[in-house]
């Protein structure tokens, strides 16, 4: 009987039934946890720029794997440094370090979060773009950076420069270089935490000397007749007589004004200086559009550059050289206040006794290069100028 009684206590266990009904039914067994370990990711600490956020929750490893109690609760030491909310987010309010434990089971495990307002990427190579740079004297400051290849592109280690010749040109701490005077200087660029990483340009500061050329005794002829409108005072030396009272008009390709044709409107329209004997060297020109009539419609009959500029020698402009094409002229001739414009310079140095600057229509197109996009039917020039621009490169 004592065999029997045994064997039967051995079965009502194995059935989850107790002799006394105080056996707990099946699946409501407590499995105590036994070691709680961090994830590789959080064990050795986090770093959060300001604002960043992480979700921690699940990043434990419990043991045994079914152990009943896996709910996490979460802490911060510093919230001020750093908040966990109750589901795991780690949020980064300030710079600075706090621990987040995470309770499972009983058991305590926590990490270093820290807390920067940028997180650190070096600079791992750095070069200029080229090993040279010419700089004129009194134009906007050159951007530096702007010639810097720097990898990775999202480095926020930052650049330390440092200029060979600060009487010539200076670099802030932002990369502006501002150049003093003429003359040369080696700017180093380096990381501004690894003195190994460095790349350097040469920069030449240059100044401009500008004369305009003398025009006494200089002559115009024109591909075809000018139009003499006398309430202007066109004339045929009107654009060079410093008189800015007086306007050359030339009738441009296929149109017909005042009784002036200006031919097909496939044909050429021109106008060629004769310098005279004494012909020096010119590389720039200037244009002074029409003033008169105070109002926009002038723009219509500026000239808006030249398709080409040829040079010649000869008075019959044989073995012509073309000098220069699709010259454009600056400012804006479509802005009835830009009178004068920039000097353009449109060749090295020429010597040429004879200048001509020739425009046409593309395709018979009224839009031509050389005028405005709704045209008159003349083109204008109060005054035109031609001058030398000197590079100057030490003092």
């Amino acid at each position: 009987m004592k065999k029997i009684s045994i064997c039967l206590f051995a079965a009502a266990a194995l059935l989850g039934i107790g002799c006394d009904g105080n056996v707990p039914e099946p699946g409501t067994l407590d499995v105590p946890v036994q070691s709680v370990t961090l994830d590789d990711e959080l064990s050795g600490g986090v770093t959060l720029e300001v604002g960043q956020t992480l979700d921690v929750a699940l990043k434990v490893n419990v043991e045994p794997y079914n152990a009943t109690d896996l709910a996490e609760t979460f802490y911060s030491s510093n919230v001020e440094v750093a908040t966990v909310s109750a589901k795991g987010v780690v949020t980064a309010q300030k710079a600075g370090i706090t621990m987040i434990s995470i309770y499972v089971g009983g058991f305590e495990v926590y990490f270093t979060v820290t807390v920067v307002d940028q997180i650190p990427v070096d600079i791992e190579s750095i070069s200029f773009s080229s090993t040279s740079k010419e700089v004129t004297l009194g134009d906007a400051d050159l951007d530096l950076m702007s010639l810097l290849s720097i990898m990775p592109v999202e480095q926020n280690e930052g650049v330390v420069f440092e200029s060979s010749a600060t009487d010539v040109a200076t670099v802030d701490s932002e990369g502006k270089l501002h150049a003093l005077k003429v003359g040369k200087t080696v700017v180093t660029a380096t990381a501004a935490k690894n003195e190994a990483l460095t790349t350097s340009i040469e920069i030449q500061v240059v100044r401009y000397e500008l004369e305009d050329a003398d025009r006494t005794n200089w002559s115009m002829s024109f591909s075809r007749e000018y139009y003499n409108d006398t309430a202007i005072g066109s004339s045929a030396t009107a654009a060079i007589d410093n008189n800015e009272n007086t306007t050359l008009s030339i009738v441009r390709p296929g149109r017909t004004f005042g009784g002036v044709s200006g031919g097909a409107a496939t044909d050429e329209i021109w106008f060629q200086i004769d310098r005279g004997e004494n012909a020096g060297k010119v590389n720039y020109l200037r244009i002074r559009h029409r003033p008169e009539g105070g109002n926009s419609n002038n723009i219509l009959v500026r000239w808006w550059g030249f398709n080409r500029i040829e040079g010649s020698n000869n008075a019959d402009f044989s073995n012509a050289e073309v000098i220069a094409t699709n010259v454009s002229l600056t400012p804006d001739p479509s802005v009835y206040e830009n009178l004068l414009t920039d000097n353009i310079v449109f060749t090295s140095e020429t010597e040429y006794r004879y200048l001509r600057f020739v425009g046409f229509n593309y395709e018979g197109d009224t839009k031509g290069f050389y005028c405005s996009p709704s045209p008159g039917s003349t083109i204008q020039i109060n005054e035109f100028y031609l001058g030398l621009q000197t590079k100057i490169t030490e003092e």
